[in-house]
């Protein structure tokens, strides 16, 4: 198996390659740049360009972290930047920002189960109950408790977006339209550089295998999930056999090569943002008190 790996790595065409590389770091930034119109509500001298990095690390990281771990991270560097910023009224924006994501994901699930790609299987109603009883106690505590007010708050001022409909109709959604492209299209050549099927059922296996790992919360098991995930899926959505070593190949450029182009640039970005250059330091200034107001 490891042979045919080696052979389908060395006959793919690198061309597509880097412009499937070139797509995917493409739609990263286009997200940023979606996240930076969430922001702007709330902080409206949020620079664009210092948004769209935050996003790269974040991106950048899911693979090693998970997608909650890499919150972490963007969270902290916007912390340090963002004036009178909190946690909760950044976690806010961050819902917002991931709302179309999260939308578009589930139609991608869903064209994939009635394609006969997949599965699906509703939550079960005892999760239904328990997560509304949640809601519920949560509200009544609110009420009683100002930490908790304060902290709904913030959690709504993230959330500020959601007010002025029109607007982000104009300034967010267009991006993350275009970031959800921008990484389909990259898929598409990847499919293409190592001689896969290319049709959209395929496309559309390959793309949601490709996302299944970031939401698992333990770090590093994403990338065997989502390689898993592609070997599996993809044979099935073009109703055929496909090579082994070929299938072996994309996921794993798909996975580990994209993972470690990822923390690669993070890495730069995080050293550039903080102006430091040991790893251990970048660490300990992500995790240090945020510098005191002048």
């Amino acid at each position: 198996m490891t042979g045919q790996i080696a052979a389908a790595l060395t006959r793919a065409d690198v061309i597509w390659i880097v412009i499937a590389v070139v797509l995917h770091l493409g739609g990263q930034g286009v997200r940023g740049l979606a996240w930076h119109g969430v922001l702007h509500w709330s902080w409206p001298g949020s620079r664009r360009r210092s948004v769209c990095a935050w996003h790269m690390c974040w991106a950048g990281m899911t693979g090693v972290l998970s997608s909650r771990g890499g919150d972490v991270v963007r969270l902290a560097l916007a912390r340090r930047e963002l004036h009178d910023a909190t946690v909760p009224a950044l976690a806010g924006s961050l819902l917002l920002e991931n709302s179309f994501e999260m939308l578009s994901g589930w139609a991608l699930t869903g064209v994939a189960v009635w394609l006969g790609v997949g599965s699906f299987a509703p939550p079960p109603l005892c999760l239904l109950v328990a997560l509304a009883l949640g809601a519920a106690l949560l509200a009544l505590t609110a009420r009683r408790s100002p930490r908790i007010r304060r902290i709904t708050a913030e959690l709504l001022r993230g959330l500020s977006g959601l007010r002025n409909p029109r607007s982000f109709a104009w300034r967010v959604l267009p991006w993350q339209v275009a970031s959800r492209l921008l990484r389909l299209a990259a898929v598409w050549c990847f499919l293409r550089a190592f001689g896969l099927p290319t049709r959209p059922a395929v496309l559309v296996a390959a793309s949601v295998a490709q996302g299944s790992g970031n939401t698992l919360p333990l770090p590093g098991v994403g990338i065997a999930a989502s390689a898993a995930a592609i070997v599996a899926a993809l044979p099935l959505a073009a109703g055929h056999p496909l090579p082994a070593g070929s299938l072996g190949a994309l996921a794993l450029t798909q996975t580990v090569g994209l993972t470690a182009l990822g923390v690669g640039t993070s890495a730069v970005v995080v050293s550039a943002l903080s102006d430091m250059r040991r790893p251990l330091t970048v660490m300990r200034g992500l995790l240090a008190p945020r510098p005191a107001e002048a």
